[in-house]
């Protein structure tokens, strides 16, 4: 061995012994007195060392010969033992238990504390106004004096988020919620990662139970989300109950987006008794906090008259405040007043302004309205190819009916070249999303869909 290799040796040697014993200062140990059901009692090596919130890990060998981590939290401390919160079912008397001290307040919490993080320590730092190189210095620096610190898991990991590396955010998450199993902001960001990231990542059924747990811990960005997945079977079964549950406790807490969603489990007896009094609350209350699918639902009652007395002129009026906000359907069916004089002076002019602003943005349902308006030929000019064109968007986009309307130009040679077998398949598209138009007229054809 040559006397370079053996100074680095030694030198490695030296930081490795460093490292250990600065890692091992941090930790105190103790071992079981006695068990409860939720509760343990440890003989502190050394009295004074401990305090209540510090982490408590204790690992055993299972039958594979792997290790199980069981893990819990200082609750008490008194003169020579601590009581511990943690599972007790596979513990036993004499077990050796690691305790580890809440790490104080660190240049990462400055740096990069995640906003409604319930064990910050530092003030909230917005994801746009993080230092990213700074922040991830002091992250690893942080992890590296205090490993088992669950919050400089998540911190690390809303930096990688931040930094689109969802990947490495999901394991830095994943490893805070190993130490700490109700971490609700963890919770939520890794279901949202679950549900809205890479599709490679995509799972809905692990994002509807990280949303659940977040909710179940009472965090309230997570609660509006699980109601919505409970209503549409999203990542599970439907489940309306569950929905109305969630929207509720949220919309009392003033969630706009909750208080429309219960409205319309109100409105459609969707886990509850059906009620159109408390459905027109809630879209009320909804679009006071200015939220334009409330506003939309509000126009749609009074146009249809639901609840209340029909009045094309409210209709309007809620229907052009939704409009204003972006809402698309509302800009349809704002643009649909004006086109047929309802609660308005009929303006064709306007109304097509509307009906092309909805489908550049990316509404069927304006695409389809604009292709039937050029096809009649009442409004403006007939004009065959600009209604297949429109038609043609409307389908591509999976309109049932504009799907119907474009077969049926394509099977009769209506404007624009006749195409029997594009019909066929479009009218084949339509009915197997229950388009009964296009079931009859497969009928007839004597064809299957």
């Amino acid at each position: 061995m040559n006397a370079r290799f053996s100074i680095l040796l030694l030198v490695s040697f030296i930081f490795t012994a460093i490292a250990v014993q600065a890692e091992e200062s941090l930790e105190s140990k103790g071992v079981i007195l006695s068990l409860e059901q939720d509760s343990a009692t440890v003989l502190l090596e050394v009295a004074g060392s401990v305090k209540p919130g510090d982490r408590v890990r204790i690992d055993k060998i299972n039958e594979d010969e792997e290790i199980d981590t069981i893990r819990g939290e200082v609750i008490e401390v008194r003169e020579t033992d601590a009581i511990v919160q943690i599972e007790t079912s596979k513990l036993e008397i004499g077990e050796t238990a690691r305790i580890f001290p809440v790490a104080p307040a660190l240049e990462a919490d400055i740096l990069a504390s995640i906003p409604d993080d319930k064990f910050s320590v530092s003030d909230p730092v917005d994801d746009d106004k993080m230092d990213h190189k700074a922040s991830l210095e002091a992250c690893r620096a942080a992890l590296n004096e205090f490993p088992e610190e669950p919050r400089f898991h998540a911190q690390l990991g809303r930096l990688l988020e931040v930094l689109e590396k969802p990947a490495s955010a999901i394991l830095s998450y994943e490893r805070a919620l190993e130490l700490e199993p109700d971490y609700p902001v963890v919770l939520h960001k890794l279901a949202s990662l679950r549900f809205f990231g890479p599709e490679e990542l995509r799972d809905l059924q692990v994002a509807r139970g990280f949303y659940r747990r977040a909710a179940e811990l009472k965090f309230d960005a997570a609660m509006p989300v699980i109601g919505s997945m409970s209503r549409d079977a999203s990542g599970g079964p439907r489940d309306y109950e569950a929905a109305v549950h969630w929207f509720e406790i949220a919309s009392q807490k003033g969630n706009p987006y909750s208080q429309n969603a219960l409205a319309q489990c109100y409105e459609n007896a969707w886990g509850i008794d059906k009620d159109i009094s408390k459905a027109l609350l809630w879209y009320r209350s909804s679009a006071e906090l200015d939220h334009a699918p409330a506003m939309w639902n509000l126009g749609r009652v009074f146009e249809q008259g639901i609840g209340v007395t029909a009045n094309e002129s409210i209709a309007f009026d809620w229907y052009g405040k939704a409009a204003k906000r972006g809402h698309l359907e509302a800009t349809v069916a704002l643009a649909d007043c004006y086109l047929k004089g309802h609660g308005i002076k009929t303006d064709t002019e306007v109304a097509l302004e509307l009906f092309n602003d909805a489908s550049e943005r990316g509404s069927s349902d304006a695409m389809r309205r604009l292709a039937s308006i050029y096809l009649d030929g009442v409004v403006v000019k007939k004009d065959y190819d600009i209604a297949a064109s429109f038609y043609r968007k409307a389908a591509d986009k999976g309109d049932p009916a504009a799907q119907f309307s474009l077969a049926v130009m394509l099977e009769k040679g209506q404007g624009i070249a006749r195409n029997r077998d594009a019909a066929i398949a479009w009218y084949q598209d339509a009915a197997r999303q229950g388009h009964n138009s296009s079931q009859k007229r497969l009928l007839k054809l004597q064809l299957d869909w």
